[in-house]
């Protein structure tokens, strides 16, 4: 079993604790910011659990483990070996925890929606990225936007501009229509592939060849 993860963070409350890490597991949704390197889960236990990560962990060093069912959970750095790093947590953590943990391994890396009318812009959005293998930051760097705007919008806590709208659209090769969800893209797509099959046809040429740009 293997868990992808990613480090981040977190400011105490308590002026006399440091800041800590915060590990969070992948799922559905990623965080917005503070981000600081990513992480594979090992062997988890009801005692420990073992990192391989390329974030330098300091012996005897605590991180915070955001763990389904067992919410926050302290773990000790115990010991280290190149990229591993062996944690044990304060306290036991439950079965219940254990199997949760388990089913987010199982998971898909990006939610099986389908491409439909139904789908949200946020969950179309979510779900492009993740199948082109692109990061918050990334997608952030291209439009000139911040990592948290990015977030924002696959959350639905908020919607691109026109004009971030169309880059969006062009960093997924997509129009405006099939990246918004428009309801006549479908159409739009059908039309534009029977008037490629009529150019091929008269020009004696291969349809791959027949390429329609738009100006709207």
């Amino acid at each position: 079993m293997a868990v992808a993860a990613h480090f981040e963070l977190t400011e105490s409350t308590q002026k006399t604790r440091a800041r800590r890490r915060r590990l969070l597991l992948e799922t559905a949704g990623e965080s917005a910011a503070g981000e600081l390197g990513a992480v594979m889960i090992h062997n988890v236990s009801a005692s420990g659990l073992l990192l391989e990560t390329t974030v330098a962990l300091a012996p005897n060093e605590t991180i915070e483990i955001d763990l389904p069912e067992a919410g926050i959970t302290a773990a000790r750095v115990v010991w280290s070996d190149g990229s591993f790093h062996g944690c044990r947590f304060d306290s036991a953590i439950s079965a219940a925890a254990l199997s949760a943990i388990e089913l987010r391994a199982l998971a898909p890396s990006a939610p099986s929606l389908p491409e439909s009318e139904e789908e949200t812009f946020a969950a179309r959005l979510f779900r492009l990225r993740k199948a082109r293998g692109l990061t918050l930051g990334a997608i952030a760097e291209r439009l000139g936007v911040s990592k948290p705007t990015v977030w924002a919008w696959e959350q639905g806590r908020a919607k691109p501009t026109a004009a971030n709208m169309a880059a969006l659209a062009n960093v997924f090769g997509l129009d405006h229509g099939e990246l918004a969800g428009s309801t006549d893209s479908a159409r739009l797509r059908e039309v534009l592939a029977q008037a490629r099959r009529q150019i091929a046809e008269v020009m004696q040429i291969d349809i791959t060849k027949v390429r329609i740009m738009l100006e709207l």
